[in-house]
């Protein structure tokens, strides 16, 4: 149950770090909640956004990591960089949070998500968060939210070093040329660590990864509108611990390509986009091999259009085709098509605002899926919002549970939710508050050990409370998250969260210098019946840091992580790093 004490504890708290001040607002835009350019604050949904300078200030070891950081995300973790990690956005599975990256559906059609662990920070140049189902525009995969991350767009030339704990090295430079209408882009880097053992009562060895990335990009602005075109690949190898086979490494290669076209016609908004991505992880060790890659090629385009001064209007056509281009076991099926069309309409006028969106996907072999979406909100102020949504959402099985040996189960039915969410929205340049309610449903939940079934009933439900402000150059963020979920066929919660999560940072911004503590606090967690142990213990993890403008161009900044070093898990018989420092330089022109 909440406990409405700690909640004013917290609030309290809050308070009484950072006192009423005057500062400078910053306003954030969304592109991914609406599939068009919107002002957080006219937002009818719950989205955090982080800009590169807000990515690059927290100074987090990993993607994971940073997102763990975040209100609504809880983080399971298998060691430590480069092992594996699950990221649950308000209670739902990996699997039931898409990943964007520039727009692009990414992820493994075997495992039915993306992992996260291996995927580059130093290639991010925004991260945008949407917590709540939006399969209405975005199809599959979408129950519980959206990542959608930006990469880096530099300007100029920016190079970066990093050492720290656990052998942590690391270097990338990015550049960028503009030529009249055209501008040209590119960042290059690379990164590895010796790790730490992950298992110790299994394996005595260390566990650490290697990686390289790059991108390359070019914008070509013309009388028929922008033209976009990038590649972007990530290399490397990460070591692990498991007790099922001899297999302790694996390789991976993630590669995408893009084609994207925008233009304004009148009133007419025009976006199109074509795109191919690979999915590539090969575990091995002394005595075999096990590739898995997957493919998927995809095309978009939408069209916005103003009815009025009051409507605006969007639709669009999505397809994509996902295949099993090499895999260690035969699957039965290969390859499946999606097509999609979408609309959705937004009004406002007078403080009243009103969004409806609709979707239809259509897969081969499989069959079609109608998701809907309904919200309402109203201003009473410049400064207060209170909105309402409904939505209705969809996952179809991976080609793991549809068609691996030993594990298949043809017969499964696509996972479906309902969600409801209600919520209040406070916004000056002192302070932003936001208290969200949200509850779900989701039937024929997919789960299994040695067969993947469907759950009748799993219903998920919570309360999110953030609060930001700011008093000269102090700041202070504060989060809290509750979180109720129970397996209705079973009883229990699910595995791996947590019912109390709490996230502070506070910070202090000088002329030439800043410094930062955090203060991460989960408690204990259940790990399902057929862990080692059927409760993690709570756990504070404490953080510090800070940077320094060396002159113009260099900054040098450095952070201490567990501080306390505690010993602590999130997931039942893998250690978590101890206490462990970063350094890092960068130059800017």
């Amino acid at each position: 149950m909440f406990k409405p004490v700690f909640a004013t504890a917290i609030v309290a708290c809050s308070s009484t770090f950072i006192p009423s001040v005057i500062a400078t607002e910053i306003e954030h835009i969304s592109i991914y909640a609406n599939r068009t350019a919107t002002p957080q604050q006219q937002l009818l949904a719950s989205v955090t956004i982080l800009e590169r300078d807000d990515i690059v200030a927290r100074q987090a070891g990993d993607l994971p990591n940073l997102l763990a950081q975040l209100v609504g995300i809880n983080l399971s973790r298998d060691g430590g960089r480069g092992q594996n990690a699950s990221v649950y956005i308000r209670g739902g599975n990996t699997g039931h949070s898409l990943v964007l990256i520039d727009g692009v559906r990414l992820g493994s059609a075997t495992l039915g998500y993306k992992t996260l662990s291996m995927l580059p920070l130093e290639l991010i140049e925004r991260i945008e968060v949407i917590r709540g189902p939006r399969a209405a525009f975005y199809g599959a995969d979408a129950l519980s939210g959206i990542i959608a991350i930006t990469t880096r767009r530099s300007n100029g030339v920016e190079m970066n070093a990093n050492t720290g704990s656990y052998g942590q090295v690391g270097a990338d430079v990015s550049v960028s040329h503009a030529v009249d209408d055209l501008t040209l882009r590119a960042t290059v880097g690379l990164s590895r660590a010796d790790g730490f053992n992950v298992q110790p009562d299994l394996d005595a060895d260390k566990d650490g990864y290697q990686q390289k990335f790059a991108k390359l990009a070019a914008d070509y602005h013309t009388d028929f509108g922008l033209w976009q075109l990038q590649g972007d690949i990530s290399s490397g190898r990460y070591q692990f611990d498991t007790a099922w086979s001899d297999e302790d490494q694996s390789d991976t290669l993630n590669r995408s390509y893009l084609l994207g076209w925008q233009h304004q016609v009148g009133q007419w908004q025009h976006q199109l986009q074509l795109s191919r991505s690979l999915d590539a992880d090969t575990t091995f060790g002394p005595n075999s091999r096990s590739p898995f890659i997957t493919e998927r090629d995809e095309f978009n385009y939408q069209a916005l259009t103003p009815l009025s001064d009051a409507f605006t209007v969007l639709a669009g056509v999505n397809w994509y085709q996902e295949q099993v281009g090499q895999s260690a076991t035969p699957y039965e099926q290969t390859s499946r098509i999606n097509r999609a069309l979408f609309t959705g309409i937004n009004y406002q006028q007078h403080g009243v605002q009103l969004e409806a969106a609709a979707r239809r996907d259509v897969f081969d072999k499989y069959g079609g899926e109608n998701t809907w979406q309904l919200a309402a909100g109203y201003h009473f102020t410049e400064q207060w919002l209170v909105r309402a949504s409904r939505a209705t959402a969809f996952k179809i099985p991976s080609f793991n549970a549809l068609y691996y040996p030993g594990f298949a189960n043809p017969d499964l039915k696509p996972e479906q939710s309902l969600a409801d969410e209600l919520a209040v929205r406070y916004n000056t340049a002192q302070l932003q508050l936001e208290l969200n309610w949200f509850s779900r449903d989701i039937t024929n939940l997919i789960q299994g050990i040695e067969q993947a079934e469907n759950v009748t009933l799993a219903k998920i439900s919570g309360i999110e409370l953030s609060i930001a402000k700011q008093w000269q150059q102090f700041n202070s963020e504060i989060s809290y998250a509750w979180l109720d979920t129970e397996n209705s066929t079973t009883g229990n919660k699910l595995e791996r969260r947590p019912e109390n999560t709490l996230n502070w940072r506070g910070s202090y911004m000088a002329t030439n210098w800043s410094a930062f503590v955090t203060a991460d606090y989960q408690s204990s967690t259940y790990q399902g019946a057929f862990a080692s142990v059927a409760n993690v213990p709570s756990f504070t993890v404490w953080g510090l840091g800070g940077s320094y403008q060396l002159n113009t161009n260099l900054v040098l900044r450095s952070a201490v992580n567990n501080l306390l070093d505690k010993q602590y898990q999130t997931s039942a018989g893998y250690a978590t790093a101890g206490v462990n420092f970063t350094l890092s330089l960068s130059y800017s022109l």
